[in-house]
């Protein structure tokens, strides 16, 4: 009697999706936030995660002040693994003073990448009901 590997169906099963948001400090310099975004992503790698999307969100003011700061760069992250790279991640994130919030969120669906899909997709997933990104109204 053969039996069939378990490895590769159980690595799909345990891959599960992520949101990370995270806060910059609003006074830092434009090539400073490339290289956190490059470092955060490299970690998410180095931990056999995969990046999905990164989206640049700009600066905005915050809800209540943080330390001395009232505005903040948001940065979104979407990524994908096993659940190793969110605490690599975070981690990393704590250790930096730059970072002044971070928050990861674990997705019931697969989010998608702003290059592959075409502004008919996005018509259609606003049909179809699918969540959309939120984003603060006041």
């Amino acid at each position: 009697m053969t039996t069939t590997p378990e490895a590769p169906a159980s690595t799909q099963q345990d891959s599960s999706y992520y949101e990370t948001l995270y806060i910059l400090r609003p006074d830092i310099a434009e090539d400073a936030v490339d290289s956190h975004v490059s470092k955060y992503r490299d970690c998410i790698l180095g931990a056999e995660g995969q990046v999905i999307d990164t989206q640049m969100r700009g600066k905005r003011r915050l809800a209540y002040p943080i330390g001395k700061h009232t505005e903040g760069i948001y940065v979104q992250l979407h990524h994908s693994g096993n659940g190793q790279q969110v605490a690599v991640l975070e981690q990393t994130m704590g250790l930096s003073d730059d970072v002044i919030r971070y928050l990861t969120i674990k997705l019931n669906f697969t989010p998608v990448s702003r290059d592959s899909r075409g502004e008919q997709d996005k018509g259609a997933a606003v049909a179809d009901g699918q969540p959309q990104t939120r984003q603060n109204q006041g």
